[in-house]
């Protein structure tokens, strides 16, 4: 592949194509992928065994069976079905802190999942979102899919607030398709109580969701003066502010317990949840975390 893009470099892509992304639900796909799904047609897994009847393919005839009961009966193997991946990335003004930049790590961690999806003939839609959604990829498969997705995930840059709760009931409200929902996001502005509607919606579609939380070193543990002006990026509020130790005590006590409700959240539901620090290497993320929270293999 030609190198046309500048989210990775080709030795990382090829040690990537080793891996595939992993689902727990059957796949819901309408075309041929490599997927288990519920319904019965020529794939390779065996799934059950049903009267013949006529008109059914006399090629998945069980003849042992025939010989020793005089009976017609089916074999029916899992079809393998395409599976519809959403990336959903967090294009909010707050993303743009951090070194290096929470939205470059997470536009990293989405074009990644989305390069193996597309490599394996899932179809894949990204989506950016603030306030709402910001930009939309549609729905696309195949390799030759690969650099306008790149193309499209370099052109994007954060702005304005965030409100996934929003985004995700204006997508997925006209998209009915059961699929893999990955939201990458810091969710500094996901307070449990807003995060669980957007919870409840994915849950009513029988989504699968794997959730990435990024965050860099300097929002997990900042060093600060010892009097600042704190700005909110996203609504333009500022406040005075005397830093002590017992605030920064309360500061990373309240971010932790802020993670877990995120984490407490989509374990409840049976999703992935995976903390990536910025500080962290990102191959480290894709090659080792994701495999053993078993999302990728």
């Amino acid at each position: 592949m030609p190198t046309r893009h500048t989210l990775f470099t080709e030795d990382f892509l090829r040690r990537l194509e080793h891996l595939n992304v992993v689902t727990r639900k059957p796949a819901a796909g309408h075309l041929r992928g490599s997927h288990r799904s519920r319904r019965t047609g020529t794939g390779m897994v065996f799934a059950d065994y049903r009267q013949y009847s006529s008109g059914d393919d006399t090629r998945n005839l069980d003849w042992g069976i025939y010989m020793r009961l005089d009976r017609l009966i089916l074999r029916l193997f899992e079809e393998e079905a395409d599976l519809p991946v959403y990336v959903f990335i967090d294009s909010s003004a707050s993303m743009a802190h951090g070194t290096p930049r929470k939205f470059d790590f997470a536009r990293q961690i989405g074009a990644a999942l989305a390069y193996l999806a597309l490599l394996n003939y899932d179809r894949v839609s990204v989506v950016a979102w603030a306030d709402g959604i910001a930009a939309e990829l549609p729905a696309r498969r195949g390799k030759t899919q690969v650099w306008p997705m790149f193309r499209f995930l370099e052109g994007i840059e954060p702005s304005s607030g965030t409100d996934l709760n929003s985004a995700a009931r204006a997508y997925f409200g006209a998209r009915r398709t059961r699929g893999l929902v990955i939201p990458i996001s810091d969710f500094l502005e996901e307070r449990r109580s807003s995060f669980a509607p957007c919870v409840q919606w994915l849950r009513q579609f029988r989504h699968e969701v794997v959730a990435f939380q990024v965050l860099p070193p300097e929002e997990m543990n900042p060093e600060l003066p010892e009097n600042i002006v704190l700005v909110d990026d996203e609504t333009g509020d500022s406040l005075p502010l005397e830093v002590t130790p017992e605030l920064m005590r309360d500061y990373r006590a309240a971010l932790h317990a802020h993670c877990q409700s995120i984490e407490t959240e989509c374990r409840r539901q049976g999703w992935s949840y995976l903390l990536a620090r910025t500080d962290a290497p990102f191959e480290d993320l894709m090659l080792t975390a994701l495999r053993r929270e078993g999302v990728l293999r």
